[in-house]
């Protein structure tokens, strides 16, 4: 029920922030962004609640052709740090649901990047070590998207383009790092034909969801998935895995990864396309 209230809200916001001028729009956007952010893992029903009061205060303050910075001061952070303080402490629920979908999605693509394997197999110490580090990631990412949106020194761009991607370099180089180091001891193989069945039944688990759920956000996913789960057919269907040295040679797994990423990257800059024209 919160949760439907919650949406109701959320798109009823979307349309009434087109009634922004421009100035009070960037204005309120700051606020919203600061506070979705902020409200990550507290109910979303009383975020968007008190969004929604602050957005008619200023189409309010709009009527009578006064600027949202003359109505809330141009500190607009303290007044909604003050806000903020009356939430009610973070929401558990919320925060383990988050965490699961985390942990799932991360327990996911460390599955399937074994496809290219000679073996397929999979590392328990590994998993539960990407897991906590994917939630730590998203918070520390939201914190620091949080902090940001006030911060008023401009940087140049070619300085903000080094630091976001040092930044997006560094939870890359973790992965990699838990992926080499993490203990050998947890490791559990699937054997043939146990390994292709497993593969066919991911794929097709992926490609139902994504599909009948519409979820079109995650279409570049499953393109990664997909692009994946053919090699993995490929080296382990007797027909064809000879012609690929039954996954020794090397070349097979970078040209399967490689190939995955680009189309991916495609899939998601086509989606963005799409988006904003349609926006």
């Amino acid at each position: 029920m919160k949760n439907d209230v919650a949406k109701q809200l959320v798109e009823q916001n979307n349309n009434l922030r087109e009634q922004l001028s421009p100035e009070n729009k960037v204005y309120y956007e700051d606020i919203l962004v600061y506070m979705r952010t902020f409200g990550f893992f507290y109910e979303e029903l009383e975020t968007e609640r008190h969004l929604m009061t602050i957005l008619q205060d200023i189409l309010e303050a709009q009527k009578h052709d006064e600027s949202a910075e003359e109505y809330f001061g141009k500190n607009p952070k303290e007044v909604v740090d003050q806000l903020t303080k009356q939430f009610d402490k973070p929401s558990w629920k919320s925060i383990f649901k988050i965490s699961g979908w985390i942990f799932l999605i991360s327990t996911f693509y460390t599955i399937v990047g074994s496809f290219t394997a000679p073996t397929l197999q999979v590392n328990v110490f590994v998993i539960l070590l990407n897991g906590i580090f994917s939630v730590a990631l998203v918070y520390g990412v939201l914190k620091l998207l949080h902090l940001s949106i006030y911060i008023k020194k401009q940087l140049p761009r070619l300085i903000k383009f080094f630091v976001v991607w040092i930044m997006a370099m560094i939870p890359f180089c973790l992965f990699f790092l838990i992926q080499l180091y993490t203990p050998k001891q947890g490791i559990v193989k699937i054997g043939a034909p146990f390994d292709w069945i497993a593969i066919l039944v991911i794929l097709i688990m992926a490609i139902v969801y994504v599909i009948f759920k519409k979820k079109r956000e995650f279409y570049g996913g499953l393109i990664f998935v997909i692009t994946l789960g053919i090699f993995g057919l490929l080296l382990r269907i007797p027909q064809t895995k000879e012609f690929f040295q039954d996954g020794k040679n090397p070349t097979f797994a970078v040209l399967g990864i490689i190939l995955a990423v680009a189309l991916f990257a495609i899939a998601q800059w086509l989606l963005l396309r799409k988006m904003k024209d349609e926006n």
